[in-house]
């Protein structure tokens, strides 16, 4: 597939019904997805605090997401970073990250956390992340197996 142009996709923050089950269509293509129901999906969306959305502009079709947690002034963590299959290699991954790490709401953070594959750090790297090396740990308790 060529290269796409900048407004062949439109960004959102607010997805509507249709795009909400085709997020969860795309977690579902996800390693890490597999297992989430619809309707945590949907309430996940209607939980997070910030998130961007790439839809397909001539469709209306969600085919990029990232969200983030986040109290938008001391800390933020981004999850679910993830572009349809069918429309990889383009550049839309750079395109949301972009998004959101220009995101005036997100410009006060003090700290942005993002939790991946070891073989993506080169990716995120390019906006700034790196494997956090500071005197606290991660601790994590799993309350429900996904």
């Amino acid at each position: 597939m060529p290269n796409s142009s900048e407004d062949e996709f439109t960004i959102v923050e607010q997805l509507n019904e249709a795009q909400i089950e085709q997020l969860f269509s795309l977690i579902q293509q996800q390693w890490w997805g597999g297992k989430r129901s619809f309707d945590d999906v949907k309430l996940m969306a209607q939980n997070t605090s910030l998130m961007i959305g790439l839809v397909e502009t001539h469709s209306g079709k969600l085919i990029g997401y990232c969200r983030v947690l986040t109290d938008f002034v001391f800390r933020a963590t981004v999850y679910d970073v993830m572009v349809d299959q069918d429309f990889k290699g383009q550049g839309l991954g750079i395109r949301l990250m972009n998004t959101l790490s220009n995101h005036p709401r997100l410009q006060q953070v003090s700290f942005v956390y993002l939790c991946c594959e070891k073989t993506l750090f080169p990716f995120y790297e390019k906006w700034g992340f790196k494997p956090y090396e500071g005197r606290a740990e991660w601790m994590i308790r799993v309350q429900r197996e996904e």
